[in-house]
């Protein structure tokens, strides 16, 4: 039972120095409430005023600061992609706004050895995106649907510390529970009510029947006119007026025979 005890005592003592040694310099040195809390708060803070057609782009740190008074522009100490991933968090995890991604197509073309770490971001990138509505544009495109916003409505943008070319995500939220497909859907249904009602108000018109215009009159043909130097023909002779009475002698009688 002793010889029990002495081994394992000794082995407790180093478990229990192996955690102390692991877990509490790192509870020692954590902030209180951790580094992702804070900045899940201070997003959430700005994400929460926005609503339908406002858009929020996350931004690579060289990006420039919009001079439109819809803009309001915060500055992380955070790459690119964890502000993405705690952004959507906040916006399903609330529901009532619904994201649109626009990603650079030239992010695909750009290669490690002009900017290194590149491809991680990529297939950062790349695992948040299946599944939820993105685009794919050219980045001057995307850059004008901003710029269009701004004149608008009030734009977020939220400048991290990446430093990679064409690495900006833009978000267009819409609303979480009635998008445009939802939209389009109830107008088409309004203007077919609007049509079958004035099918059945519709006063049925009668067109007037046209008079049925009288024959004119033809004239009567003209004359033939005379035929040239044909000779005229004679009269007829008239009738004389009695004939003269001829007489015939009688027959005289036959002699008697003797």
């Amino acid at each position: 039972m002793d010889e029990r005890r002495h081994f394992f005592l000794p082995t407790l003592g180093l478990i229990a120095a192996f955690l102390t040694a692991v877990f509490f310099p790192a509870c020692a040195h954590a902030p209180e409430g951790g580094a992702d809390s804070k900045l899940a708060e201070q997003l959430a803070a700005n994400v929460a005023p926005l609503g339908a057609r406002n858009w929020i782009v996350i931004a690579e740190s060289s990006f420039p600061v919009y001079a439109g008074a819809g803009v309001e522009t915060i500055n992380v100490d955070a790459p690119s992609d964890v502000v993405f991933m705690e952004v959507l968090d906040i916006l399903e995890s609330e529901g009532r706004l619904q994201p649109r991604i626009w990603v650079s197509s030239e992010l695909d073309a750009v290669t490690e050895d002009y900017a290194p770490g590149v491809r991680k971001f990529r297939r950062s990138l790349g695992k948040l995106l299946p599944g939820r509505f993105h685009y794919r544009l050219a980045n001057h495109i995307i850059n004008k649907q901003v710029e269009a916003a701004i004149k608008t409505f009030r734009v977020l943008v939220v400048k991290t510390s990446t430093s990679l070319p064409y690495s900006n995500i833009c978000i267009e939220l819409d609303s979480g529970y009635w998008n445009a497909d939802s939209e389009a859907e109830l107008r088409s249904r309004i203007e077919k009510v609007r049509q079958d009602e004035e099918r059945e108000n519709a006063v049925p018109t009668v067109h007037p029947v046209p008079a049925v215009p009288s024959v004119p009159q033809l004239p009567a043909p003209a004359a033939a006119p005379a035929t040239g130097s044909s000779p005229a023909l004679p009269a007829p002779k008239a009738a004389p007026a009695s004939v003269p009475a001829v007489s015939i002698p009688a027959p005289a009688p036959a002699p008697r025979a003797a």
